[in-house]
């Protein structure tokens, strides 16, 4: 069940057609009157660059807008870094953070009108349409996906911003990749993986012995850190002293 932790200082912001609560228990009522779900949108808007990609590609265009009026009710659970939330919204969010164990952004949880837990999601590529055929796999939604219209033009696909490695035929040395230190607290730790320090859900370029590699840093353990290097995943480990 949702938790009730937002009573007295949510807000409604309507962004491009999508109407968005920060109020999660105003947004549970919400969606149980008018059959709905729940969209709570885990992100950290001004620093997490799959959030803000994810905003862009998906929640700002209009034939997803036209979708969440009529599906969806939209909270935006939020960690930002230079923006200003009250010390009750700040709470909050926490507290909602902790009851559905978020350990990197953007998390999406989907709830149903009775506030159980259907369906959790991520970044999904494409656009407007593959994101909502993903939502309604997930949840087991029945209904046609609204359809983008057609451009007069086909445009051209574009490619996707990720780093390239050499091809795998060509040996990559990259020396030692090693977790320093993990900092922070339960709710927003802060890895150190040689000269760089990364939350869940950022990318950095990471110093080895012969060159920079890019590291998105997946999951925050106790000890150690899920990452993904080049493409393939791999776990550090805090050295045992």
């Amino acid at each position: 069940m949702l938790l009730l932790v937002a009573l007295c200082f949510g807000q409604v912001v309507r962004v491009r057609g999508v109407e968005w609560l920060t109020d999660a228990a105003a947004a549970q009522a919400k969606a149980k009157e008018e059959n709905k779900l729940v969209l709570l949108d885990f992100t950290g808007s001004d620093w997490c660059g799959w959030c803000i990609k994810l905003k862009r590609e998906v929640f700002d265009q209009p034939d997803f807008g036209r979708y969440a009026q009529s599906k969806l009710v939209m909270v935006e659970v939020d960690f930002p870094h230079n923006k200003a939330l009250s010390a009750g919204q700040q709470q909050a969010n926490a507290r909602l953070q902790q009851n559905y164990r978020i350990t990197g952004y953007p998390t999406l949880i989907l709830l149903d009108g009775d506030g159980k837990q259907v369906g959790q999601m991520g970044y999904v590529p494409g656009g407007p349409s593959a994101f909502i055929a993903k939502l309604q796999k997930t949840t087991g939604a029945q209904g046609a996906v609204v359809k983008t219209e057609e451009p007069a033009e086909p445009e051209k696909p574009k490619r996707p911003v990720v780093w390239t490695p050499p091809p795998a035929a060509v040996p990559i040395h990259y020396g030692p990749l090693a977790l320093k230190g993990i900092s922070g607290t339960r709710e927003r730790r802060i890895v150190q993986i040689n000269n760089a320090s990364l939350m869940a859900g950022e990318t950095a370029k990471v110093r080895t012995q012969e060159r920079e590699v890019v590291v998105c840093c997946k999951e925050i353990h106790d000890d150690s850190v899920m990452i993904i290097c080049d493409g393939k995943p791999m776990e550090l480990r805090l050295a045992v002293r």
